[in-house]
């Protein structure tokens, strides 16, 4: 099922930004590849050849009490000169997640584009069928290993041919047809690694090359975690969110909201834990030669844009990083040797709309039921939390996914809301709009400073305009009235029905609570029927003695198993439906969350 496989590391961070860029560089060059010439590579080619983005400067106003830039924070205009929006890897559904049984629509920096499985690997193509622009993502699988469009039966390859068209008059019109590249529908690189499929959206034979050769941008922790199976008790949690992508980008890269928006989420994160929290900027190793030294939260083939160090709710030591464009990493100790990093990665897909992916891995040692023992007899106080931590590393996919569901329903109140403002102010005042005298801002503001710049650049989905104009929110749509919450937070479509592994705990839950209601209705209806048909007669013949008494003790106590079987069988479906709300809409409200 793999198109192709990388292990390589990276992602994470160094202190606040510099107003300006430092000198780059060189800049790897990759060469134009000769292929052979189809229909569909010209046709690629014209897609992925009109974006060339040239070097920007950092020109974002600094904030007054940002903290002190350290040394590898010059590396911030480096990073951005020759950055380019559609010559990187981005992440478009989890390996898990996605349905290899059907095509999927996904978007990705203003493009829509169709995800499916062929019998060579995973495929992305444009969402649109040359024909007359309808969705493939609402075709169909063949059992020939093509795609077929569902509106009038055309049929693509994984490479972006068209190999049948039904309405053709004879064999050769069809030939000629298939045969011109305006039948082709483009097809872009494609990686399934770190369990994660990606997209690399240029394309064209030299896009295929660039991306062949680029590394995939995961952190070196998350690598070595998925080489050592330490990562297989983790899952990827993908969420669709309404607000633009530097918004996501601001909001991951701040720990400080955590106790206050994520209160009670967590034993952890609580109101009362909130406070001063101090940012010590970090400076990993930067230049040629220092992939080895990086830490686990950095990517292995380029430093990060910022990091810093800082005490948290959840442990005394934490650090967290930026490596645009897309990995926010946290890092936590619970020990000497025991650590907790999450990769976060912030995916921009439209206008006002973007991607978050969430990944959580521990080298904190797994509670065995042993330990449990050992403890409840040896050292009782401590039996509490390790109970929690068997719990918590015990629970379901579909759970851990439903505790992610409750995060981001947090947070979405506020930031769209917030895109809305920065759109209408217009995201270039942000420097003055924002007052941020705490230092524990500092990552937010190396973040907003180059995604500033970055937005500037040019891309194609915009017709060559700033790249503001495809993914970020416009000042039309931010006058529209407020989203309503379920819209908002709409888990079944910004999360479940993309989530194959919540999807099928759905499908389980629906049946069960199902189930249970059939079984309770039974099971009340045969109380009712025994209390109708023997107690009441066998008390209105005469409990006088004998048989009498003795049948109308025995349908009373059918009567009452029967009854309290039922009011199980009810209780489990209540349950069961409960539960199902969970995947698709639960109602929150910050001033209710005491």
């Amino acid at each position: 099922m793999l198109l192709q496989r990388q292990q390589r590391g990276g992602a994470a961070g160094a202190g606040a930004a510099p107003a300006r860029a430092a000198p780059r560089p060189a800049r790897r060059r990759f060469a134009r590849v000769a292929v052979p010439s189809t229909p569909c590579d010209h046709a690629r080619g014209r897609a992925g050849s009109g974006l060339r983005a040239a070097s920007t400067e950092v020109a974002a106003e600094a904030a007054a009490h940002a903290p002190a830039a350290g040394p590898a924070q010059q590396e911030q205009g480096a990073q951005l000169d020759g950055f380019a929006w559609e010559r990187c890897w981005w992440p478009v559904q989890t390996a898990a997640g996605a349905d290899p049984s059907r095509p999927q629509a996904v978007e990705l920096l203003g493009r829509q584009l169709v995800l499916w499985l062929s019998p060579s690997g995973w495929v992305v193509q444009d969402d649109a069928c040359p024909h007359r622009l309808a969705p493939l993502s609402e075709g169909r699988l063949e059992s020939d290993g093509t795609l077929a469009c569902s509106y009038h039966g055309w049929r693509f390859s994984a490479g972006g041919a068209c190999t049948e068209i039904p309405q053709a008059l004879d064999p050769k019109a069809k030939a000629v047809a298939c045969a011109s590249s305006r039948s082709c529908v483009v097809s872009y690189p494609v990686r399934e690694a770190y369990g994660l499929i990606w997209a690399w959206p240029s394309a064209g034979a030299a896009a295929a090359a660039e991306a062949a050769a680029a590394p995939l941008p995961v952190t070196r922790g998350l690598a070595d975690a998925w080489a050592s199976g330490r990562a297989a008790a983790g899952s990827w949690y993908r969420r669709e969110l309404p607000y633009s992508w530097d918004v996501l980008v601001e909001n991951l890269t701040d720990p400080s909201h955590l106790p206050f928006s994520h209160h009670n989420l967590s034993p952890n994160l609580q109101r009362a834990k909130g406070g001063a929290m101090p940012f010590t900027p970090i400076d990993p190793p930067t230049g040629d030669g220092a992939d080895a030294a990086r830490p686990a939260f950095s990517l292995g083939h380029a430093a990060p844009l910022a990091a810093f160090e800082f005490p948290s709710a959840m442990s005394p030591g934490g650090r967290v990083a930026f490596c645009p464009p897309l990995n926010i990493n946290y890092e936590y100790d619970f020990g000497p040797t025991a650590k907790m990093q999450n990769d976060l990665m912030a995916v921009p897909a439209g206008p006002g709309r973007s991607v978050a992916y969430t990944f959580g891995w521990s080298s904190v040692p797994k509670v065995t039921n042993a330990d449990l023992l050992r403890a409840a007899v040896t050292s009782p106080g401590a039996l509490p939390l390790l109970l929690v931590r068997a719990r918590f590393q015990r629970r379901p996919t579909y759970e851990a996914h439903l505790g992610m569901n409750k995060l981001f329903d947090q947070d979405s109140v506020f930031l769209n809301m917030q895109d809305r403002q920065l759109a209408l102010r217009g995201k270039p005042t942000w420097a003055k709009s924002y007052y941020m005298p705490a230092p524990a801002d500092g990552l937010v503001v190396a973040a907003r400073r180059w995604a500033e710049a970055a937005l500037k650049l040019p891309l194609a989905a915009a017709g060559g305009r700033e790249a503001a104009a495809a993914i970020s929110l416009s000042a039309d749509a931010a006058a529209a009235p407020r989203l309503p919450p379920r819209a908002l937070n709409d888990r079944l479509s910004q999360h479940t029905a993309h989530c194959s592994t919540c999807r099928t705990a759905l499908e389980g839950l629906q049946r069960r609570a199902a189930a249970a209601r059939v079984l309770a209705g039974a099971l009340a209806a045969a109380a009712v029927g025994v209390l109708a048909g023997v107690l009441l007669p066998a008390l209105l013949a005469g409990g006088a003695a004998g048989a009498g008494a003795g049948a109308a003790g025995a349908a009373g106590a059918v009567t009452a198993a029967l009854a309290g079987a039922a009011a199980v069988a009810f209780a489990v479906a209540r349950a069961a439906a409960a539960k199902v709300a969970e995947f698709v809409y639960v109602e929150f409200s910050h001033a209710e969350n005491h």
